[in-house]
């Protein structure tokens, strides 16, 4: 009989929550950066204590300026360049894993991994055909989920 390792690690869980589970457990289009729309259901419950953003920090107060995305898109026609970028040291005991790209859905589209060795927590995204909300995911080796949401 085969014994299943049911443990994961920290750095695990995060990578799973950003990447898939947490696409999974959001039903809803939309997110607290957006000031004209309003979290609902079991959305607005995770709010703050799952995800964080800078309007729902939860227990990370004080953290929003170095976690949260800050996202800026150019576009060409129907192509488009989002530019996602954090204000993060990149420490080998606190560094950014990766940024997660998703869309309006929360379906996923692209990530970038960082290495704390080498690289700075910047993305670039090329994206052609697409139109509406889109989030980044910013994924924390200490502090967790942080997620932005923007237009193209």
């Amino acid at each position: 009989m085969l014994k299943r390792n049911t443990q994961f690690s920290r750095r695990q869980a995060l990578t799973l929550a950003g990447s898939g589970l947490a696409s999974a457990a959001f039903a809803g289009p939309v997110f607290a950066n957006t000031p004209d729309v309003e979290l609902k259901g079991a959305l607005r419950t995770l709010a703050g204590k799952f995800f964080f953003s800078s309007e729902n920090p939860g227990r990370w107060k004080g953290k929003e300026k170095g976690h949260s995305p800050l996202i800026k898109v150019e576009k060409d026609g129907s192509n488009a360049l989002i530019r996602a970028a954090v204000r993060h040291p990149m420490d080998h005991d606190h560094f950014i894993i990766k940024h997660i790209l998703m869309d309006q859905n929360f379906d996923f589209m692209a990530e970038q991994v960082f290495d704390v060795n080498f690289d700075m927590p910047r993305s670039r995204f090329e994206v052609s055909g697409y139109s509406g909300q889109f989030y980044v995911v910013s994924l924390c080796n200490l502090h967790d989920n942080w997620i932005n949401v923007a237009t193209i």
